[in-house]
């Protein structure tokens, strides 16, 4: 895509979505394979709306986890648009690209800290592997769209490489 047809409210959402909608699809999965269907988002739900940090196993609330998919749906879009404005600057930049790896992998770090937190919090209702796996699906694939859409960032310039050669050797003197 040339660069004028990217917007990055529009990307940012898009991105953001595929990877909520992915994550829900990871932990329906994961839930139905134990049996208990919607767990993880009432279990999320609980903790979020009522802090509630000893949620009812078995006993679902439609209105948890229709609340829950809501807000999961705009953090989603919210990061996947702060991500999208990160890799439009990171392409016009050759600079901030390192600048952005490294704040995914901080980010990463904070919720994978967060995440431990709440499911230590939580009794472990909500299992640390399957919340850290839905994570990197998440990221992966709001990565995988941005990679895809911006072959700007596969350039191989190096750091550097677009400061301009000056006229004169080094060493030299410039005048005479």
């Amino acid at each position: 895509m040339p660069m004028q047809e990217h917007s990055t409210l529009r990307e940012g959402i898009v991105a953001g979505l595929l990877g909520a909608v992915l994550v829900a699809g990871w932990y329906f999965v994961f839930d139905l394979a134990a049996g208990r269907p919607f767990h993880t988002p009432n279990v999320l739900g609980k903790v979020f709306f009522r802090g509630d940090l000893d949620p009812g196993i078995h006993r679902i609330v439609p209105g948890i986890v229709a609340g829950y998919t809501v807000i999961h749906l705009i953090m989603f879009a919210l990061i996947g648009t702060l991500l999208t404005l990160l890799v439009h600057l990171a392409t016009r930049n050759l600079a901030l690209r390192m600048g952005l790896w490294m704040g995914l992998v901080v980010a990463f770090c904070l919720v994978a800290g967060l995440i431990y937190a709440l499911t230590t919090a939580t009794g472990e209702r909500v299992p640390l592997w399957s919340v850290l796996g839905g994570s990197l699906v998440g990221v992966g694939s709001m990565a995988w769209y941005l990679w895809h859409g911006h072959p700007g960032l596969r350039s191989s310039r190096a750091l550097g490489d677009e400061v301009r050669a000056s006229h004169h050797s080094p060493g030299s003197p410039r005048g005479g």
